[in-house]
């Protein structure tokens, strides 16, 4: 292969790296080796003894593993996304740093779905993913385009290499000589004709094209699993190009940090320069205000729709005492740190730069932290089993022994491919440019017009906003300690045949009425001047309690017919004490339906017990009528009863279930003589509900529309079909080079 003379001066600084490793160097290894070592202990301890070694729990079924397989698949795609795009776009200065994100690429690839195998509590059924998977779930389409991701990152790797490959084949390496045959085979003999130049071209060009979508696919694929699953937090229609955006932005980080390192290690000064810190922390901090305006719009469209489920995971986020930390960090430090110093030019240097991606990368790990374990601690049903390992997740040794293996791994992995092969293009193809010119260029005319010149007295400006945000934030978290005024709010419910009494406690903070949970209250009946104890009971977490009143109490007459309730909480902590009562006189309501003809009628009769103890019509009182839906009562009339007998007209036009049945409740509301009392019936003259329809929702279901299954088979077909022909070109090189 001919060899310029750019070329002969690159082997000759790369080629000792090759076959020279310094005592560091195998220091490293050993260091890496023995971490992975003992992650490969931990993985012995959690076959044998189980999950039970986990923090991973009935109720938080994924931890640590799924954070590392999104992080670890994330970074992945940035390295296809930026070498692809760069080498479509012949950018001048992508040649010292489009190995690395390729590297990138195929080890994080290579690594992160191991994390989901740590996950399978029974391994010896991994099998059973293949021999029977359904193409309908998202899973499987996970595994089918993470393979098919992996096989044209290789692949796309392996083009970039021939021509170093073959220089090396042509130069064999004194040390490791056991190297040189396997150079020799991969090279396809490749000596850089006018035909095996363009073919390779061609090649290089087609797979980039293809791997570009392809990252963006599997990377929503990766989220739609999460998007299609019904739980807070999760289910979103922007999952998935929110997952992309955060896998390019952390994969940048993780590019930039592999950059300072290997530049550090091999002396790269001259081939790695600020130039590519500079361009590489532009396209960090736009990718990082994309990545900040899509985590804004999630948080604020669950915010504003206070759906219940979705404000649980909320409150968990910004609670000081669970993840309000973690989420400042992910969330705005992630972000803002970044952006600050590669736009400030006092701050922007490559070791700012360097520090400023791995902040991004950490930022990055923790986010995907708080999007799996926050909804996995906060279930749609209450949990039966109140432990507090099962209700909240904590990762053991074993998870965090494996978490650093996998670090560990990548970077041996990295360490080991640069002794393999020059971690930088030694053949260069002609199309760059000269750094030293470049960096004069960008310096002088385009640095100028991307980043503007701060002045010196915005950045104190700019300190004293953060500084206001941080006290005023630290100003509203502060808790008042002086003692506050409870309100207590006392009323009494007749439901059909049980009475009970509903206590509230709630406090006023910041203007807003608050509830009190877990306080005690204390229930007493009032008969003339001598209080009864009824008993006491607790607030759940609406600071309510639904305290039953027994027969007991109900059969001794009450005061002249009326009973008087109390109602008393004593104080506890920062709360004084408080109390509330409430009287009522029983009420006794029948519900009866008549029709005649199309005539629908509901008739109720109401009862006071009177001063003999005798049950007498009641003389006037209105009453509502009410039919429950899903999630609210539906009115459907209003009547006043007159001497205990009122009737309303049923409206034909209600629907009720599919055989015409429904619920009618009559409700007296919050009256000041008889409180809450209701009574119900279920009657068929509901509107029928037309049949419900069978809706095939394809990825979840098991008889998915066909069209999804052939787009699906139809994309992956197309994609190995350019993998096949890229193939194809290699082998058509190696014949062009027997002649």
């Amino acid at each position: 292969m001919y060899e310029d003379e750019k070329t002969q001066q690159n082997l000759y600084a790369f080629k000792p790296q090759l076959e020279k490793m310094s005592k560091t160097g195998v220091g490293l290894i050993v260091f890496l080796l023995i971490v992975i070592g003992f992650g490969m202990y931990a993985l012995y301890v959690q076959i044998v003894d189980g999950h039970v070694v986990t923090g991973m729990r009935d109720n938080v079924v994924w931890g640590l593993y799924i954070v590392n397989f999104i992080f670890f698949i994330g970074i992945s795609y940035a390295g296809a996304l930026i070498s692809g795009i760069l080498h479509l776009l012949r950018v001048p200065w992508r040649t010292p740093i489009i190995r690395m994100a390729e590297m990138i690429t195929v080890i994080s690839t290579m690594i992160g779905p191991t994390y989901i195998l740590l996950c399978i509590g029974r391994l010896d059924r991994l099998p059973n993913l293949v021999l029977f998977g359904r193409i309908q779930s998202p899973i499987i389409w996970d595994v089918i385009a993470i393979t098919t991701y992996l096989s044209g990152s290789i692949i796309f790797l392996y083009l970039a290499m021939i021509r170093d490959l073959a220089i090396l084949r042509d130069n064999p390496v004194k040390n490791a000589k056991w190297r040189n045959p396997i150079y020799r085979f991969l090279s396809v003999r490749y000596k850089d004709t006018t035909k095996q130049k363009e073919l390779l071209n061609v090649a290089t060009d087609l797979l980039s094209i293809v791997i570009i979508p392809l990252a963006i696919l599997v990377h929503s694929v990766l989220a739609w699993i999460f998007g299609m699953t019904l739980r807070p937090g999760w289910h979103s229609t922007i999952f998935a190009p929110y997952f992309v955006i955060a896998a390019v932005y952390s994969g940048t980080g993780v590019l930039i940090v592999v950059m300072w390192v290997f530049r550090k290690i091999y002396h790269l000064e001259s081939q790695i320069t600020k130039i590519h810190f500079n361009y590489l922390g532009i396209i960090m901090i736009i990718l990082g205000a994309m990545y900040g305006y899509f985590t804004f719009s999630e948080y604020l469209t669950s915010w504003y729709g206070s759906i219940k489920w979705d404000m649980e995971v909320l409150y968990r986020l910004f609670d000081p005492n669970e993840y309000w930390h973690l989420f400042v960090f992910a969330v705005f430090i992630g972000v803002l740190l970044p952006i600050i110093i590669v736009t400030v030019p006092k701050f922007r240097n490559i070791n700012s730069i360097a520090f400023a991606a791995a902040i991004a990368v950490l930022a990055l790990w923790v986010k995907r932290y708080l999007i799996i374990i926050p909804t996995l601690e906060t279930p749609l049903l209450p949990l039966h089993d109140l432990r507090p390992e099962y209700v909240n997740y904590s990762a053991t040794w074993v998870e965090w022994a494996l978490t650093f293996a996998g670090i560990a791994l990548f970077i041996l992995l990295f360490y080991l491919f640069s002794k393999f092969i020059p971690i930088i293009p030694v053949v260069r193809t002609g199309e760059e440019k000269d750094y030293s010119r470049l960096r004069k260029i960008v310096f002088e005319k385009q640095m100028k017009r991307v980043i503007k010149q701060h002045k010196k007295s915005d950045i104190p400006a700019a300190g004293m906003v953060i500084l206001l945000m941080i006290l005023s934030t630290s100003g509203l978290m502060a808790q008042d300690q002086d003692k506050l005024q409870p309100l207590l709010k006392l009323e009494y419910f007749h439901i059909d045949s049980s009475n009970s009494l509903t206590a509230t406690l709630r406090a006023k903070v910041d203007g807003k009425f608050l509830p009190i949970p877990d306080m005690e209250i204390d229930f007493t009946l009032l008969k003339g001047s001598v209080p009864t104890s009824m008993g006491k009971a607790v607030t759940n977490e609406k600071g309510r309690i639904s305290f039953p009143i027994s027969e007991e109490i109900l059969s001794s007459g009450g005061d002249k017919g009326i009973y008087n309730f109390e109602a008393t909480f004593a104080g506890k902590g920062n709360y004084n004490g408080a109390s509330a009562s409430t009287s009522m006189k029983p009420l006794k309501m029948e519900m009866s339906f008549f029709q005649k003809e199309t005539e629908k009628m509901v008739n109720l009769k109401a009862f006071e017990l009177g001063a003999d103890n005798q049950w007498v019509p009641v003389e006037k009182l209105d009453v509502v009528f009410y039919v429950p839906r899903t999630f609210s009562l539906l009115k459907v009339g209003q009547s006043s009863i007159e001497n205990g007998l009122t009737s309303m007209e049923f409206p034909v036009t209600v629907p009720g279930n599919p055989l015409g049945y429904l619920t009618l409740m009559a409700k007296v509301e919050e009256n000041d003589i008889y409180g809450n009392v209701e009574v119900s019936g279920t009657i068929n003259w509901g509107k029928p509900l037309p049949e419900e329809k069978t809706i095939k929702r394809g990825l979840g279901d098991t008889n998915a529309p066909l069209w999804m299954v052939y787009t699906l088979i139809v994309l992956l077909s197309l994609v190995w079909f350019h993998y096949m022909y890229v193939i194809f070109t290699v082998f058509r090189i190696r014949h062009l080079g027997k002649s």
